[in-house]
């Protein structure tokens, strides 16, 4: 899939140019409706929103054991019980950071089913869900 929609120079485009060349990785439409997805295997765990912002299912027990750490990332969002965090696309580190943890996301989905259904990302539009204007 190409990057429209996504301005070609942009960090997100040069993330999703990177995981597009992943084995089993596919770029397509966010589920949510909101800009581009990637989907590994039969879920989709990467949604980049627009050139500089990002969502990624990490799911909730990654997140529990990483918590420390991604509070002091000034580039991570986290919202309270959710599956996702926003990651804000503005350098290269953040890029990086993105990519490192898309790997980790792709190892939290390997395997069975998880037990309780995953939240969706905060573009979906559900309660508690983040406004246009953020």
């Amino acid at each position: 899939m190409s990057v429209t929609g996504i301005a070609r120079q942009s960090v997100a485009s040069r993330v999703l140019i990177q995981l597009q060349a992943w084995p089993g990785c596919r770029a397509g439409h966010a589920a949510c409706g909101s800009g581009l997805g990637v989907t590994v295997g039969a879920r989709q765990i990467l949604h980049l929103h627009t050139d500089h912002e990002a969502e990624l299912c990490l799911t909730r027990p990654v997140i529990d054991r990483m918590r420390h750490t991604l509070e002091t990332a000034e580039q991570v969002a986290l919202e309270p019980h959710r599956d996702w965090i926003g990651v804000r696309l503005e350098t290269e580190d953040d890029a990086d950071l993105l990519v490192a943890l898309f790997s980790l996301a792709i190892k939290a989905h390997q395997g069975p089913e998880p037990g309780p259904r995953l939240t969706e990302c905060l573009a979906s539009g559900g309660p508690g869900q983040r406004s246009s204007g953020q």
